[in-house]
Protein backbone atom coordinates (compact mmCIF):
# COMPACT_ATOMS: atom_id res chain seq x y z
CA UNK A 1 0.00 0.00 0.00
CA UNK A 2 2.90 2.21 0.81
CA UNK A 3 4.17 2.29 -2.37
CA UNK A 4 1.11 4.25 -4.17
CA UNK A 5 1.86 7.26 -1.74
CA UNK A 6 4.39 9.67 -3.73
CA UNK A 7 6.78 11.30 -1.10
CA UNK A 8 7.05 14.43 -3.08
CA UNK A 9 2.97 14.87 -1.93
CA UNK A 10 4.24 15.29 1.37
CA UNK A 11 6.25 18.11 0.88
CA UNK A 12 6.97 21.96 2.47
CA UNK A 13 9.39 24.24 3.59
CA UNK A 14 10.65 23.79 6.93
CA UNK A 15 13.32 26.15 7.91
CA UNK A 16 16.79 24.85 9.95
CA UNK A 17 16.34 27.14 12.47
CA UNK A 18 13.06 25.24 13.70
CA UNK A 19 14.68 22.71 14.24
CA UNK A 20 15.35 21.94 17.66
CA UNK A 21 18.63 21.42 18.58
CA UNK A 22 18.41 21.28 22.89
CA UNK A 23 15.19 20.96 24.87
CA UNK A 24 13.62 23.48 27.21
CA UNK A 25 15.66 22.23 30.39
CA UNK A 26 19.13 23.04 28.30
CA UNK A 27 18.27 26.38 28.65
CA UNK A 28 16.96 26.62 32.04
CA UNK A 29 13.53 25.47 31.69
CA UNK A 30 11.30 22.35 32.37
CA UNK A 31 10.28 19.78 29.64
CA UNK A 32 6.76 20.62 29.94
CA UNK A 33 7.41 24.24 28.67
CA UNK A 34 6.64 22.59 24.83
CA UNK A 35 4.08 24.25 23.14
CA UNK A 36 0.74 21.92 22.09
CA UNK A 37 -0.82 22.28 19.22
CA UNK A 38 -4.48 21.14 19.17
CA UNK A 39 -5.96 19.92 15.99
CA UNK A 40 -9.98 18.80 15.79
CA UNK A 41 -10.05 16.08 13.05
CA UNK A 42 -12.56 17.05 10.69
CA UNK A 43 -11.36 20.53 10.33
CA UNK A 44 -8.53 22.55 10.79
CA UNK A 45 -9.10 24.51 13.37
CA UNK A 46 -5.99 24.31 16.02
CA UNK A 47 -5.49 25.79 19.72
CA UNK A 48 -2.28 26.89 20.41
CA UNK A 49 -1.61 25.65 24.13
CA UNK A 50 1.30 24.84 26.47
CA UNK A 51 1.98 21.31 26.79
CA UNK A 52 1.81 22.12 30.85
CA UNK A 53 -2.19 22.19 30.14
CA UNK A 54 -2.17 18.71 28.55
CA UNK A 55 -4.67 17.04 31.34
CA UNK A 56 -7.60 19.78 30.50
CA UNK A 57 -8.00 18.00 27.52
CA UNK A 58 -8.61 14.75 29.02
CA UNK A 59 -11.43 12.89 29.91
CA UNK A 60 -11.90 10.97 33.50
CA UNK A 61 -12.31 7.84 31.48
CA UNK A 62 -9.73 8.35 29.05
CA UNK A 63 -6.68 6.37 28.87
CA UNK A 64 -3.06 7.52 27.88
CA UNK A 65 -1.24 4.89 26.32
CA UNK A 66 2.59 5.39 26.03
CA UNK A 67 5.85 3.60 25.46
CA UNK A 68 8.13 2.69 28.15
CA UNK A 69 11.10 1.93 25.69
CA UNK A 70 14.54 3.50 27.03
CA UNK A 71 17.32 4.41 24.55
CA UNK A 72 20.24 2.57 24.99
CA UNK A 73 23.59 2.27 23.46
CA UNK A 74 23.62 -0.03 20.14
CA UNK A 75 26.62 0.68 18.02
CA UNK A 76 29.55 -1.56 18.34
CA UNK A 77 32.38 -1.69 15.81
CA UNK A 78 35.21 -4.21 15.49
CA UNK A 79 37.25 -6.68 12.72
CA UNK A 80 35.98 -9.96 11.19
CA UNK A 81 37.93 -13.01 11.37
CA UNK A 82 39.83 -11.11 8.12
CA UNK A 83 40.66 -8.51 9.77
CA UNK A 84 38.82 -6.12 8.17
CA UNK A 85 36.41 -3.41 9.92
CA UNK A 86 32.80 -3.87 10.51
CA UNK A 87 30.38 -1.81 12.44
CA UNK A 88 26.97 -3.47 13.92
CA UNK A 89 24.12 -2.10 15.59
CA UNK A 90 21.96 -4.59 17.89
CA UNK A 91 18.12 -4.35 18.05
CA UNK A 92 15.32 -6.19 19.44
CA UNK A 93 16.65 -9.57 21.35
CA UNK A 94 15.15 -12.76 20.18
CA UNK A 95 13.24 -15.31 22.84
CA UNK A 96 16.69 -17.44 22.07
CA UNK A 97 18.74 -14.96 22.66
CA UNK A 98 19.97 -13.90 19.78
CA UNK A 99 20.03 -10.64 17.95
CA UNK A 100 18.92 -8.31 15.16
CA UNK A 101 21.15 -6.38 13.53
CA UNK A 102 22.49 -3.99 10.64
CA UNK A 103 26.14 -4.54 9.28
CA UNK A 104 28.42 -2.09 7.25
CA UNK A 105 30.66 -3.00 5.41
CA UNK A 106 27.66 -5.08 3.21
CA UNK A 107 31.35 -7.27 1.90
CA UNK A 108 31.63 -9.07 5.70
CA UNK A 109 27.79 -10.19 5.22
CA UNK A 110 27.16 -14.08 5.30
CA UNK A 111 25.79 -17.05 7.34
CA UNK A 112 28.67 -17.86 9.57
CA UNK A 113 30.80 -14.72 9.39
CA UNK A 114 32.40 -14.11 12.49
CA UNK A 115 33.44 -10.59 14.38
CA UNK A 116 35.02 -9.53 17.58
CA UNK A 117 33.22 -6.12 18.86
CA UNK A 118 33.98 -3.63 21.45
CA UNK A 119 36.56 -1.65 22.87
CA UNK A 120 38.55 -4.04 24.29
CA UNK A 121 37.17 -7.06 21.33
CA UNK A 122 35.80 -8.83 24.15
CA UNK A 123 32.23 -9.45 21.98
CA UNK A 124 32.83 -12.05 20.14
CA UNK A 125 29.56 -12.64 17.16
CA UNK A 126 28.57 -14.72 14.21
CA UNK A 127 25.70 -14.08 11.64
CA UNK A 128 23.43 -16.57 11.23
CA UNK A 129 20.82 -15.57 8.39
CA UNK A 130 18.88 -12.77 7.42
CA UNK A 131 15.90 -12.05 8.82
CA UNK A 132 14.59 -9.22 6.74
CA UNK A 133 16.46 -7.44 3.53
CA UNK A 134 20.14 -6.08 5.16
CA UNK A 135 19.10 -7.18 8.58
CA UNK A 136 20.43 -10.02 9.98
CA UNK A 137 20.26 -12.59 13.34
CA UNK A 138 23.60 -12.76 15.36
CA UNK A 139 24.64 -14.85 17.55
CA UNK A 140 26.52 -12.65 20.51
CA UNK A 141 28.75 -13.53 23.66
CA UNK A 142 28.16 -12.44 25.71
CA UNK A 143 24.55 -12.52 24.61
CA UNK A 144 22.83 -10.01 27.61
CA UNK A 145 21.36 -6.22 26.85
CA UNK A 146 23.23 -4.86 30.09
CA UNK A 147 27.03 -5.93 29.03
CA UNK A 148 26.05 -4.88 25.67
CA UNK A 149 24.68 -1.43 26.21
CA UNK A 150 27.47 -1.02 28.39
CA UNK A 151 30.13 -1.55 25.81
CA UNK A 152 28.26 -0.02 22.98
CA UNK A 153 27.90 3.26 21.70
CA UNK A 154 24.99 5.92 21.57
CA UNK A 155 22.96 6.76 18.39
CA UNK A 156 21.55 9.90 17.82
CA UNK A 157 19.87 11.60 14.48
CA UNK A 158 21.49 13.24 12.05
CA UNK A 159 20.12 16.46 12.67
CA UNK A 160 21.54 16.91 15.83
CA UNK A 161 24.59 18.83 15.53
CA UNK A 162 26.59 17.38 18.86
CA UNK A 163 25.18 14.94 21.44
CA UNK A 164 22.62 15.73 23.70
CA UNK A 165 24.95 17.21 26.64
CA UNK A 166 23.09 15.23 29.54
CA UNK A 167 21.71 11.74 28.37
CA UNK A 168 19.00 12.09 30.09
CA UNK A 169 17.57 14.64 27.93
CA UNK A 170 17.32 11.59 25.27
CA UNK A 171 14.88 9.41 27.44
CA UNK A 172 11.03 9.36 28.39
CA UNK A 173 10.91 10.06 33.07
CA UNK A 174 8.70 7.14 32.63
CA UNK A 175 11.23 5.21 30.27
CA UNK A 176 11.58 1.37 31.94
CA UNK A 177 12.61 -1.22 29.39
CA UNK A 178 15.79 -1.11 27.92
CA UNK A 179 16.40 -1.58 24.44
CA UNK A 180 15.33 1.08 21.96
CA UNK A 181 18.16 2.17 19.22
CA UNK A 182 15.87 5.05 18.48
CA UNK A 183 14.08 7.82 20.90
CA UNK A 184 9.61 7.61 21.60
CA UNK A 185 10.31 10.71 22.00
CA UNK A 186 6.74 12.19 21.81
CA UNK A 187 6.63 11.36 25.55
CA UNK A 188 8.99 13.43 26.57
CA UNK A 189 7.20 16.48 27.71
CA UNK A 190 5.29 14.18 30.11
CA UNK A 191 7.11 14.91 33.64
CA UNK A 192 5.77 12.47 36.62
CA UNK A 193 3.79 15.34 38.10
CA UNK A 194 1.70 15.86 34.84
CA UNK A 195 0.92 12.11 35.00
CA UNK A 196 -0.04 12.15 38.43
CA UNK A 197 -2.48 15.21 37.06
CA UNK A 198 -3.95 12.87 35.06
CA UNK A 199 -4.37 10.19 37.21
CA UNK A 200 -5.85 12.58 40.00
CA UNK A 201 -8.87 13.38 37.14
CA UNK A 202 -9.53 9.77 36.86
CA UNK A 203 -7.45 8.85 33.16
CA UNK A 204 -5.55 5.51 33.10
CA UNK A 205 -1.98 5.26 32.37
CA UNK A 206 -1.22 2.35 30.22
CA UNK A 207 2.09 1.59 29.01
CA UNK A 208 3.51 -0.61 26.21
CA UNK A 209 6.94 -1.49 24.61
CA UNK A 210 8.09 -1.03 21.08
CA UNK A 211 12.09 -1.66 21.03
CA UNK A 212 12.58 1.36 18.31
CA UNK A 213 15.12 0.17 15.60
CA UNK A 214 17.74 2.46 13.59
CA UNK A 215 16.03 2.93 10.31
CA UNK A 216 18.66 2.20 7.71
CA UNK A 217 22.60 1.53 7.15
CA UNK A 218 23.82 5.56 7.92
CA UNK A 219 25.17 5.20 11.45
CA UNK A 220 26.56 1.16 10.79
CA UNK A 221 28.19 3.33 7.19
CA UNK A 222 29.51 6.15 9.53
CA UNK A 223 31.73 4.91 11.80
CA UNK A 224 32.85 2.23 9.47
CA UNK A 225 34.12 4.90 7.27
CA UNK A 226 36.06 6.41 10.27
CA UNK A 227 37.50 3.09 11.24
CA UNK A 228 38.64 2.69 7.77
CA UNK A 229 40.21 6.39 7.91
CA UNK A 230 41.88 5.46 11.25
CA UNK A 231 43.97 3.08 9.58
CA UNK A 232 41.16 0.35 9.68
CA UNK A 233 41.23 -2.58 6.25
CA UNK A 234 37.73 -2.05 4.53
CA UNK A 235 36.83 -0.97 0.85
CA UNK A 236 35.33 2.46 1.42
CA UNK A 237 34.20 2.88 -2.23
CA UNK A 238 32.92 -0.60 -2.61
CA UNK A 239 30.26 -0.02 0.81
CA UNK A 240 29.87 3.89 -1.27
CA UNK A 241 28.21 1.83 -4.18
CA UNK A 242 26.26 -0.59 -2.33
CA UNK A 243 24.84 2.11 -0.62
CA UNK A 244 23.93 4.49 -3.83
CA UNK A 245 22.30 0.89 -5.03
CA UNK A 246 20.25 0.20 -2.17
CA UNK A 247 19.44 4.01 -1.23
CA UNK A 248 15.80 4.08 -1.45
CA UNK A 249 13.92 7.08 -3.08
CA UNK A 250 10.76 6.46 -0.93
CA UNK A 251 9.56 6.88 2.72
CA UNK A 252 11.78 6.10 5.59
CA UNK A 253 9.75 2.74 6.86
CA UNK A 254 11.02 0.95 10.20
CA UNK A 255 12.81 -2.26 10.68
CA UNK A 256 10.66 -4.85 11.84
CA UNK A 257 10.58 -3.73 15.69
CA UNK A 258 9.60 -6.31 18.82
CA UNK A 259 6.66 -4.80 20.95
CA UNK A 260 4.93 -6.28 23.91
CA UNK A 261 1.33 -5.29 25.06
CA UNK A 262 1.29 -7.02 29.07
CA UNK A 263 -2.27 -8.57 30.07
CA UNK A 264 -2.61 -5.14 32.53
CA UNK A 265 -2.19 -2.96 30.06
CA UNK A 266 -4.76 -4.90 27.42
CA UNK A 267 -7.26 -5.29 30.39
CA UNK A 268 -6.70 -1.51 31.16
CA UNK A 269 -7.55 -0.49 27.92
CA UNK A 270 -10.67 -2.95 27.10
CA UNK A 271 -12.24 -1.62 30.49
CA UNK A 272 -11.89 2.34 29.88
CA UNK A 273 -13.40 1.71 25.87
CA UNK A 274 -15.72 -0.19 27.16
CA UNK A 275 -17.15 2.48 29.75
CA UNK A 276 -16.77 5.06 27.01
CA UNK A 277 -13.47 6.54 27.47
CA UNK A 278 -10.99 7.84 24.42
CA UNK A 279 -7.82 5.80 23.79
CA UNK A 280 -5.53 8.37 23.52
CA UNK A 281 -2.02 7.40 22.15
CA UNK A 282 1.28 9.11 22.30
CA UNK A 283 3.57 8.55 19.66
CA UNK A 284 4.11 6.65 16.36
CA UNK A 285 5.51 3.92 18.15
CA UNK A 286 2.83 3.15 20.19
CA UNK A 287 0.54 3.69 18.08
CA UNK A 288 1.87 1.08 15.97
CA UNK A 289 2.02 -0.98 18.54
CA UNK A 290 -1.68 -1.09 18.88
CA UNK A 291 -2.36 -1.28 15.50
CA UNK A 292 -0.43 -4.35 15.14
CA UNK A 293 -2.22 -6.05 17.85
CA UNK A 294 -5.94 -4.74 17.92
CA UNK A 295 -8.31 -6.87 17.10
CA UNK A 296 -11.64 -6.48 14.37
CA UNK A 297 -13.93 -5.80 16.81
CA UNK A 298 -11.79 -3.28 18.25
CA UNK A 299 -10.47 -5.54 21.54
CA UNK A 300 -6.65 -5.06 22.60
CA UNK A 301 -4.85 -8.56 23.33
CA UNK A 302 -2.12 -9.34 25.38
CA UNK A 303 0.98 -10.05 23.01
CA UNK A 304 4.10 -9.83 22.41
CA UNK A 305 6.27 -10.19 18.93
CA UNK A 306 7.50 -8.21 15.94
CA UNK A 307 5.70 -5.77 14.25
CA UNK A 308 6.13 -4.77 10.58
CA UNK A 309 2.72 -2.43 10.40
CA UNK A 310 3.23 0.38 8.11
CA UNK A 311 0.22 2.47 8.67
CA UNK A 312 -0.24 4.93 5.61
CA UNK A 313 -3.56 6.91 4.48
CA UNK A 314 -6.45 4.63 4.29
CA UNK A 315 -5.75 2.59 7.06
CA UNK A 316 -8.48 2.13 9.40
CA UNK A 317 -7.82 2.76 12.68
CA UNK A 318 -9.23 0.13 15.39
CA UNK A 319 -7.32 1.43 18.87
CA UNK A 320 -6.57 5.39 18.29
CA UNK A 321 -9.24 8.02 19.48
CA UNK A 322 -6.58 10.90 20.20
CA UNK A 323 -3.28 11.12 18.91
CA UNK A 324 -0.41 13.28 20.71
CA UNK A 325 3.01 13.02 18.32
CA UNK A 326 5.79 16.02 17.48
CA UNK A 327 6.21 17.45 14.50
CA UNK A 328 7.80 15.79 11.72
CA UNK A 329 10.07 16.48 8.59
CA UNK A 330 8.87 16.75 5.25
CA UNK A 331 8.45 13.36 3.74
CA UNK A 332 8.95 11.71 6.58
CA UNK A 333 6.97 7.90 6.93
CA UNK A 334 5.80 9.58 10.54
CA UNK A 335 4.54 12.12 8.68
CA UNK A 336 2.41 9.67 6.44
CA UNK A 337 1.31 8.18 9.64
CA UNK A 338 -0.14 11.16 11.27
CA UNK A 339 -2.03 12.00 7.93
CA UNK A 340 -3.44 9.00 7.67
CA UNK A 341 -5.34 9.95 11.28
CA UNK A 342 -5.86 13.63 9.96
CA UNK A 343 -5.92 13.62 6.44
CA UNK A 344 -2.93 14.81 3.84
CA UNK A 345 -4.08 18.31 3.53
CA UNK A 346 -5.44 18.91 6.72
CA UNK A 347 -2.42 18.20 8.50
CA UNK A 348 0.11 19.72 5.60
CA UNK A 349 -2.15 23.38 6.32
CA UNK A 350 -2.30 23.15 9.66
CA UNK A 351 1.68 22.93 9.62
CA UNK A 352 1.97 25.65 6.72
CA UNK A 353 -0.73 28.05 7.73
CA UNK A 354 -0.05 27.41 12.06
CA UNK A 355 2.83 25.93 13.05
CA UNK A 356 5.35 26.77 10.55
CA UNK A 357 4.67 30.55 11.02
CA UNK A 358 4.03 30.38 14.50
CA UNK A 359 8.19 28.78 14.81
CA UNK A 360 7.24 25.74 16.30
CA UNK A 361 10.00 23.78 16.87
CA UNK A 362 10.58 20.38 15.47
CA UNK A 363 11.37 16.51 16.30
CA UNK A 364 12.39 15.18 19.21
CA UNK A 365 13.37 18.51 21.53
CA UNK A 366 10.84 20.80 19.80
CA UNK A 367 7.10 21.05 20.42
CA UNK A 368 3.67 18.44 20.46
CA UNK A 369 1.12 17.61 18.99
CA UNK A 370 -2.65 16.75 19.88
CA UNK A 371 -4.78 15.07 17.42
CA UNK A 372 -8.72 14.70 18.93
Amino acid sequence: MENTHDPGDYEFDLPDTLVAQEPPEARGGRRTDARLAVLRRGTEQVDHRGFHEIAELFEPDDVLVLNNARVVPTLLHGEDQDGRVVAVSIHSPNEDGTWHCLVAPEAVCRPGARFVLGPGRQVTGRLLAEADPGVWRIELDPADGDTLYRLAEPIYPGYLKQAPADPEYYQNTFASRPGAVLFPSAGRHFTPAVLDELRARGVAVAEVTLLLAARSHHFVRQVFRQQVAAGGAGDVEAEDRVERATRTKGFDFPQAERYEVTAETAGTINERRARGGRIMVCGTSALRTLESVTGEDGRVPAATGFTRLHIVPGHRFRACDGFLTNLHRPKSSELLLTSAFTGRQPLLEVYRRELIPRKYRFHEFGDSMLIV
